[in-house]
């Protein structure tokens, strides 16, 4: 059975929740390496919790109209759903969604389910974060089925946080 991707993404928009951003702005001419921690309940284990660690690459910000061609690498909607990336891309590009920067490339570094409730993991890691000093790591609770989609969402937060800065920079560019 394929699963609707737009009620998912309809949920994603819904319950996706960004308990901890970066704090920094995405780089406005070089790749930015963003690193994340997403959690949810697990549909498997009741009252475990899973976590998905990693990083994603963002290629620099351009400015291109009318048509955004954003790729997405190694999001892996294949596991999850029977659709392809691509599938996907088009599916969020119908939709209205516009990324841009040219390419954002996933790299999962650690998948694991922890027998703790969701919420004891997001103190633990709202704690591990303070007592690093980690300012770059975002923190977000994601759908169990499609945490891709929490992702995207994610990355999207941080370009509109970045892009007055973006087109600031651009502007000055410009200007000299």
């Amino acid at each position: 059975m394929k699963i609707d991707l737009n009620k998912k993404w309809e949920e994603a928009i819904k319950n996706t929740k960004i308990i901890r951003s970066r704090y920094s702005k995405l780089e406005t001419f070089k790749k930015t390496v963003v690193p994340y921690v997403l959690v949810n309940k697990s549909l498997v284990n009741k009252g475990s919790t899973v976590i998905r660690e990693g990083t994603v690459e963002v290629s620099p910000a351009i400015i291109h109209l009318p048509y955004s061609k954003f790729e997405l690498h190694n999001f892996k909607f294949k596991e999850t759903t029977e659709y392809s990336d691509e599938i996907v891309k088009s599916f969020l590009l119908i939709r209205g969604v516009q990324l841009p920067s040219m390419r954002y490339s996933n790299s999962e570094i650690k998948l694991e389910v922890v027998d703790k409730p969701l919420e004891d993991v997001i103190k633990e890691y709202q704690e591990l974060f303070q007592r690093k000093e980690d300012i770059d790591t975002g923190l977000i609770l994601s759908l169990p089925d499609i945490w891709q989609f929490s992702l995207i969402i994610y990355l999207a937060s941080l370009v509109i946080k970045s892009a007055e800065n973006d087109i600031k920079t651009f502007m000055d560019l410009l200007n000299e």
